[in-house]
């Protein structure tokens, strides 16, 4: 029996069960893609044909979301003897009167047309304060870049910042209170030496998300002024040019990671 080759199928049928449960999220934006290039955005709403992964990215990626699947149910573990049954990814904290805790948790901005699922979210409902985590998995090398000081904020990660501070926008406006409080960071695993770090992000970068999702959506109404139903991408390629318009990409990393490049012009 070839191992390898049983589990990349079995990787795809996974993917394949992702691609099921977000069945009419086609056309929202994805907060996960947060402070990524414009157009990969718009491809992804154009349902426009993406690359074909290599099985060791699928591999990578699969490692991710299993770090997060054992965080989740940590948090769950230490949850469970003070709240009631979880409901829809929310628990209600019966035993400390006042707090919410949110797991895997929908978020959806509709003024941006984004939707997106948080990591873990506590809001404290007496003293008027939330905080939102977002977990990252990064092997030795990235770790290194991110906390090393020989190396020390020369590799800023400003798509997590994005993706963790539109998180805390929708928490905002979802709670029944208005927060006086806020706090943000990124829990950070180091694949190779199992360590773990919090990091905070500044609570600036919310209104930079604001700023980059408004941005966005320009984007989208101008091209929507040719293609009502956004199905055509070559106008689209037309309209926004690759390294041309800011944000295209923000990054030139991002064109070898994305799975549009090989359409992208």
């Amino acid at each position: 029996m070839d191992i390898e080759k049983v589990y990349s199928e079995w990787l795809d049928s996974k993917n394949e069960e992702y691609k099921e449960r977000h069945i009419g999220l086609e056309k929202s934006f994805s907060a996960s893609s947060a402070g990524h290039c414009y157009k990969k955005h718009m491809f992804k709403v154009m349902e426009a044909p993406q690359k074909e992964l290599e099985d060791r990215s699928k591999r990578i990626l699969r490692l991710g979301t299993l770090v997060h699947k054992d965080f989740e149910d940590a948090i769950k573990y230490y949850l469970m003897d003070k709240c009631d049954s979880p409901i829809m990814g929310t628990f209600i904290d019966n035993a400390v009167e006042g707090f919410d805790f949110y797991l895997e948790h929908e978020i959806s901005l509709p003024q941006y047309n984004v939707v997106g699922h948080l990591d873990f979210a506590v809001a404290d409902v007496k003293n008027k304060s939330i905080t939102v985590y977002d977990y990252k998995t990064s092997a030795s090398y990235k770790w290194s870049l991110k906390f090393g000081r020989k190396y020390k904020d020369k590799n800023p990660n400003f798509n997590y910042e994005m993706q963790l501070s539109t998180y805390l926008l929708g928490m905002g406006q979802e709670l029944d209170f208005t927060p006086t409080s806020q706090y943000m960071a990124i829990v950070w695993y180091n694949k190779d030496t199992s360590r773990m770090r919090e990091e905070e992000i500044e609570l600036s970068f919310v209104g930079m998300a604001k700023e980059y999702w408004e941005e966005l959506n320009s984007h989208r109404d101008i091209i929507q002024k040719d293609d009502e139903k956004l199905e055509d991408y070559d106008k689209m390629n037309h309209k926004i040019k690759r390294h041309i318009e800011v944000g295209v990409p923000f990054q030139n990393w991002e064109c070898k990671y994305c799975p549009y490049e090989h359409i992208c012009k």
